[in-house]
């Protein structure tokens, strides 16, 4: 295919054509357990790959979405699941990857995205009452109001501790309200083709409009990874912040991961070394985990999602099956 040449408008778009017809025969972005390849045609304008006018492609480094995979329709303990090799571009398995979920605290990669890519990790941000509003029960990274810390220590807190304070000051501090900031969560969404997705809010919290699929969710976490920042926080187990309160004393806090694997209840499967991701549970949502893992064997680097398993033990047992399968590439 390197060597066509397409001159004309009209060339270029029989150009792009016959080269996506040409990959849908010899790309199976995945298994042979997966039963049926998406058209990548439908599947490009779908999810915005292709712009409004067709005549060029845009360029895309996503693995492809596929059905559901064998053996998929079975599995009762999870509703939603996919395992993607991020490195050769290969979707190994598929389940419910279109479907309608409730995100919960897994919102929290848009949010980062957006805050990292809108924001000043510098600015110094200060805790409002209204950032402490929350339902009773709400994960929080214990902020308190006159709180004053740096945007990045923010996400810091709203990562690793899940807070919800945190996630509420991060959005109002790079777009002034919540409301502002959920729209700038869908024109970012939108942008990078999840288009299966509506966010309300940056933390999660349940609400009827707030929704995703799995596939949305492996994409807006694919293009996460690509901000430096967001990938030095979601790996690490434990990190350090600075928080001046309203009297003006300094202290440094530390904020832990929730992740399991890092805490020790989890161990990963033979060969699989985790890097990091981000948790997620609500009684909508159930237990909820997109993660970043990684072959010892050859360092290709690994996205596995999986939402509302029924349990938690369940949504790591669901997890450490899909990574099972990358331990020998």
């Amino acid at each position: 295919m390197s060597g066509v040449k397409c001159t004309s408008k009209k060339k270029k778009i029989n150009c792009i054509v016959t080269i996506l017809l040409t990959a849908s025969f010899i790309l199976t972005g995945c298994s042979s357990e997966v039963k049926q390849q998406y058209s990548l045609m439908s599947r490009a304008q779908q999810y915005d790959f292709i712009k409004e006018d067709k005549s060029e492609l845009m360029a895309s480094d996503l693995c492809p979405y596929v059905e559901n995979s064998s053996g998929a329709d079975d599995n009762k303990s999870v509703y939603a699941a996919g395992a993607f090799n991020d490195t050769t571009g290969e979707t190994k398995y598929s389940q419910n990857l279109l479907e309608k979920i409730y995100p919960a605290s897994t919102t929290k990669i848009l949010t980062a995205l957006v805050a990292i890519q809108n924001g000043n990790l510098n600015q110094l941000c200060t805790v409002e009452a209204s950032d402490l509003d929350l339902p009773a029960g709400s994960s929080v990274a214990h902020l308190k109001e006159g709180d004053k810390l740096s945007l990045e220590d923010l996400l810091k807190g709203m990562l690793l501790e899940s807070g919800n304070d945190a996630a509420k000051a991060v959005a109002r501090s790079v777009a002034g309200s919540e409301d502002k900031f959920a729209d700038m969560m869908n024109q970012t969404a939108k942008a990078i083709g999840a288009s299966h997705s509506h966010f309300v809010n940056p933390d999660g919290l349940p609400d009827d409009n707030h929704y995703t699929c799995a596939y949305d969710m492996y994409v807006i976490f694919h293009n996460a990874l690509k901000e430096k920042t967001f990938r030095n926080i979601i790996q690490a187990k434990k990190l350090d912040a600075t928080v001046t309160d309203k009297e003006g004393n300094s202290s440094v806090v530390t904020y832990k991961s929730t992740n399991l694997y890092f805490t020790g209840h989890i161990k990963a499967p033979d060969g699989i070394k985790v890097l990091g991701g981000k948790t997620g549970t609500t009684n909508a949502a159930g237990y909820c985990l997109v993660l970043l893992s990684k072959s010892r064997k050859t360092n290709q680097e690994i996205i596995t999602v999986v939402f509302k398993a029924d349990t938690r033990y369940n949504l790591y047992l669901m997890t450490n099956k899909l990574l099972t399968s990358f331990g020998s590439v």
